[in-house]
């Protein structure tokens, strides 16, 4: 694990190292405490190295470290609380501090097993050479399901094996084999705890924002804004456009609707039209129609004659 060094400090060293650290912290708005607890000096060298564009890290022991902040006089500072970590260091950066979390979670490194950890992810025996003679090892990696055999005096991984599903316990028999394999199963970075912005404090829980959900949900509540906006014709210089649009829109359909001889519209007008009859057409049957009319002439035509006879009979008993 990362100790801070060196231990032993003499007068001037802890003063020259106080007076870094206020340095330091008059030099950057953001200001961060992070938690080298669990984090293998290994590790850290190669984080350092990712980050040393925007941040950099400066650790030493606790007491000096609340010295420098006790000697700094600045809006909200105080409650820059170094007790947050087991082992604390400094992080100054030229980022915000959402900004810094999220870069420090994307720079993550990876680490071997000691065994009692948990796999984050399904941990793979990975297919070919591995470079390792036969012996012990042949039936260990037989236990964990993978098919191997010995080729050219070393052992071969013929088709890739789980060895450990993610949320499983990795045991020391496990880690074993994944040290032999070098295979680094675990991702370890800094442990951001809280951090200072110009006067405002954020615990590692304030930050831990998921930014893609967070603009989707912005970019939804803006688009229902402006929404809400056009159909309530609140006009301004974001809606005017498609307010102006919309409410020109209306006003054509209106006119090809009610056939309007304009010269924008008389186009569409006479192509409404014409869909419109087409549908009345389609709707009606014309034969049927033709034979009603045929049916109702010929009733006509019958009661015509109808009425002729009759008259006929009445003249003939009025003539006797």
């Amino acid at each position: 694990m990362v100790q801070p060094k060196p231990k032993n400090l003499t007068r001037e060293q802890k003063e020259a190292k106080v007076e870094e650290f206020e340095q330091a912290i008059q030099e950057h708005k953001v200001i961060g405490i992070l938690d080298m607890q669990s984090l293998p000096a290994r590790q850290l060298q190669e984080i350092e190295r990712e980050i040393e564009e925007f941040a950099d890290i400066k650790m030493s022991r606790k007491t000096l470290m609340n010295i420098a902040l006790d000697n700094i006089e600045r809006e909200g500072l105080e409650e820059l609380d170094t007790d947050e970590a087991m082992q604390p260091a400094f992080i100054f950066s030229t980022k915000d501090p959402f900004q810094l979390y999220s870069l420090i979670q994307d720079n993550q490194t990876s680490a071997a097993a000691d065994g009692g950890e948990i796999a984050p992810n399904d941990i793979e025996v990975p297919e070919g050479d591995t470079g390792i003679g036969p012996g012990p090892m042949l039936g260990k990696l037989q236990q964990t399901g993978a098919q191997v055999q010995v080729d050219d005096g070393s052992i071969h991984v013929m088709q890739p094996a789980t060895m450990v599903e993610a949320g499983d316990e990795i045991t020391s028999d496990d880690a074993e084999i994944l040290n032999q394999l070098g295979i680094e199963p675990l991702q370890i970075g800094l442990d951001l705890v809280i951090a200072y912005n110009d006067g405002e404090v954020f615990n590692a829980e304030e930050l831990d924002i998921d930014t893609d959900q967070y603009r989707e949900d912005i970019e939804s509540a803006a688009a229902s804004g402006f929404n809400l906006a056009v159909n309530a014709e609140v006009i301004n210089e974001t809606t005017a456009s498609a307010i102006v649009s919309e409410a020109a829109q209306k006003a054509k359909n209106v006119a090809i609707s009610e056939g309007l001889p304009e010269e924008e519209t008389i186009k569409e007008s006479v192509s409404y039209a014409h869909s419109a009859a087409q549908s009345v057409d389609s709707e009606v049957n014309l034969e049927s129609i033709q034979e009603e009319e045929d049916e109702s002439e010929e009733s006509e035509e019958e009661s015509s004659e109808d009425s002729e006879e009759e008259k006929e009979e009445a003249e003939t008993e009025d003539g006797n």
